[in-house]
């Protein structure tokens, strides 16, 4: 097994590793899934043929509700297309089984245990060098992998474009290269590893002509949990250079800059940016995020405050 050290290291280095990655391994075949029993739907085997399979390793029990939903959505949207919805779950089964039923429509997917030695996860997670769960994966019509990640991540997106028509490898593994690397910059900021600055200049330098990419490190930046040191500096750098890119989309930079202060302890400041961004918003969708924004920032300090209110009444 690997040790913490071990897979800090994995991660770094995968960080540093030119931009080819791990992703070289999309569209590779998926490999069979071998499982110990199946808990609900009919047995499910990986091949070639009129199925598209949505695979979802991860503990069951663990995963929240609306992830259990959406997988269920996906299944009932294209099952007419050949849509195949799995969830292997490494849970033993007399566990597994009463709270599939308990869940009931909630889950429309077809369920499995993995075996003692986890078998199906692992073969999957290695094939693709993968080692984080829960994990996600697309497998197309021909049998191979077409995408992989966190399935609340990109998930619904690519398997719309797989069931129009419209997916493409090339930038698809594009955007499981960026998911990657943004990922393993946070496993090392979470463990504020002193690699960390390093490894996120190196993403700001790949995203560098990536307005939506530069939006999101930042995002992640203030808001990913259980960071023990939040890079302003990159965060704001990342937002100036997508200002540079997008001039004249600036509701979701402003946002973010919003976003950032109040998440690194400048609330107030933080508020007003985002009322800001709400009150120069030109479209519908921008007018909807900065509300958003803005009535969550509203809500977080007025509960600060009635507990700090509650506080004071409590001292003698």
């Amino acid at each position: 097994m690997m040790n913490k050290h071990t897979i800090l290291l994995v991660a770094l280095m995968a960080c540093l590793a030119p931009v080819s990655s791990f992703a070289d391994n999309l569209g590779d075949p998926a490999p069979y899934l071998t499982v110990k029993e199946w808990i609900k739907g009919k047995p499910v085997q990986i091949k070639a043929g009129t199925n598209t399979y949505v695979l979802v390793f991860c503990t069951l029990s663990r995963v929240n509700d609306f992830a259990l939903t959406n997988l269920s959505n996906l299944q009932k949207k294209y099952q007419d297309k050949g849509l195949v919805a799995v969830a292997v779950s490494d849970e033993p089964a007399e566990s597994l089984k009463p709270f599939v039923q308990l869940k009931g429509a909630q889950i429309e997917f077809a369920v499995a245990v993995d075996d003692d030695a986890r078998k199906a996860t692992g073969t999957y997670q290695q094939a693709f060098n993968q080692m984080i769960l829960p994990r996600a994966y697309v497998v197309g019509k021909d049998g191979n992998v077409l995408w992989y990640g966190h399935p609340l991540r990109g998930l619904d997106e690519v398997v719309a474009e797989i069931m129009s028509g419209r997916y493409n490898f090339d930038q698809t593994q594009k955007s499981v290269i960026a998911a990657e690397q943004m990922e393993k910059y946070l496993v090392l900021a979470r463990q504020d590893d002193t690699n960390t600055a390093v490894v996120g200049r190196r993403l700001l330098a790949i995203r560098t002509n990536d307005a939506p990419g530069l939006c999101d490190l930042a995002y992640q930046i203030a808001t990913a949990p259980f960071i023990v040191k939040r890079d302003v500096a990159l965060a704001s750098a990342a937002l100036d250079r997508a200002e540079q890119l997008a001039p004249t989309n600036t509701t979701d930079i402003a946002v973010d800059r919003a976003i950032l202060l109040f998440q690194t302890g400048r609330e107030e400041e933080g508020l007003a940016r985002a009322r800001q961004a709400l009150a120069s918003a030109q479209s519908l969708e921008a007018k909807d995020e900065a509300q958003t924004c803005v009535r969550a920032m509203e809500a977080r300090l007025a509960a600060a405050k009635t507990n700090q209110n509650k506080a004071a009444e409590s001292k003698p």
